[in-house]
């Protein structure tokens, strides 16, 4: 780890990406012994990351090139308690959606290292020097880690675990559901990489949640496929020949029904505090 911010929050980037070592190699064991020192940078601010050349829209990003993960201090870090500016005064239900809405969208510093570091592994776990993975499963699996990062609800530390929501993409999902935007999942699986970023809000959203969705299903046949995308890939950069063997047997058409029937049940973030604003009224009102 090379920082600008001090040994104490290197020591705890460290930490935590060891943390999710061991968690990339539990989920994708490599065939060779044996590891490899990554080089970690973490500038102080935003400034300072973007005049070491970082892309504008990123809050990190891996260098397959430079063979090093790059980010910097966004002041939000999920291994602490979240603390959220008081509101003076009585809080209007408005103001407490904008709130949790500025929160969601600040980027965590240890959910993008953890995003990141999926790429810097499986730069390191492949034999192939050519590109990487396709962008649905690469950047969904880099946003399905992003909320493996600790949590401290109630002062109560809980240590990375799969399978946690992420808020943030959820609701653009959501929202492009509403709107027909929703890419069909034939479509997606197969996506350029240029179509991909050509349309990112939408497609990092899905691309995400198909992964959750493949992983998380219940269905032992979905639940394969990532391992089996991932294994194979990993000798053979012919993406269509790796796509018809993973997703062997799949009836996608049926898949998609099933994927689109499970975001629709999920609850919106905020929703939850919608509801007991409501409840509160409707019990205020009553008792007048």
């Amino acid at each position: 780890i090379q920082a600008q911010c001090g040994k104490d929050k290197a020591k705890r980037l460290g930490k935590h990406m060891e943390v999710m070592n061991k968690v990339y190699r539990r989920m994708f064991r490599p065939d060779k012994d044996g590891a490899k020192r990554q080089v970690i940078k973490l500038f102080k601010d935003r400034k300072a990351y973007l005049k070491y050349g970082a892309p504008p829209s990123s809050a990190a990003y891996y260098s397959r090139g430079d063979r090093e993960m790059v980010c910097y201090d966004t002041g939000k870090w999920s291994d602490e308690e979240t603390i959220t500016a008081p509101i003076t005064g009585k809080a209007s239900a408005l103001q407490k959606r904008l709130s949790r809405l500025g929160d969601l969208m600040k980027m965590d510093l240890l959910g993008c290292a953890a995003h990141e570091g999926w790429h810097q592994y499986f730069s390191w776990y492949t034999v192939s020097l050519t590109a990487p993975l396709p962008s649905w499963i690469n950047e969904g699996m880099g946003d399905y880690f992003y909320t493996a990062a600790p949590k401290e609800v109630r002062g109560r530390k809980i240590p990375a675990q799969l399978g946690r929501l992420n808020d943030g993409r959820l609701m653009v999902l959501k929202a492009a559901v509403r709107q027909g935007r929703f890419i069909p999942v034939e479509k997606l699986i197969a996506m350029p990489k240029s179509e991909f970023y050509a349309n990112a809000g939408v497609c990092y959203a899905e691309g995400w949640a198909f992964c959750q969705f493949l992983l998380h299903s219940g269905n032992k046949k979905y639940m394969k496929i990532i391992p089996n995308f991932v294994r194979y890939v990993r000798n053979d950069s012919n993406y269509e020949d790796v796509r018809v063997r993973a997703f062997k047997g799949i009836d996608l058409e049926k898949l998609e029904g099933e994927f689109k029937a499970w975001i629709d049940a999920l609850p919106t973030p905020g929703d939850e505090e919608k509801k007991k604003g409501e409840k509160k009224k409707a019990k205020g009102a009553k008792g007048e």
